[in-house]
């Protein structure tokens, strides 16, 4: 997954160092930016889970996450 492509689609800047901190920043702007949605299953769509797949959902298609 490109870091900066999934960074620019929830709205936050590369963390200067790795903390406590800067993870909840990340998370919350995940949880704020990422919607849970189950298109996919309505529409009949696979489910795929690999890396490359959910980056392309998340990320270039800007969908929502699955549970």
């Amino acid at each position: 997954m490109d870091v900066q492509e999934y960074l620019d689609r929830i709205g936050a800047a590369r963390p200067p160092v790795p903390s406590l901190a800067a993870l909840r920043e990340l998370q919350r702007r995940h949880l704020e930016t990422v919607p849970f949605e189950n298109l996919a299953i309505t529409l009949g769509e696979a489910i795929e889970l690999g890396e490359e797949a959910l980056s392309g959902k998340l990320v270039r298609r800007r969908r929502g996450g699955i549970c």
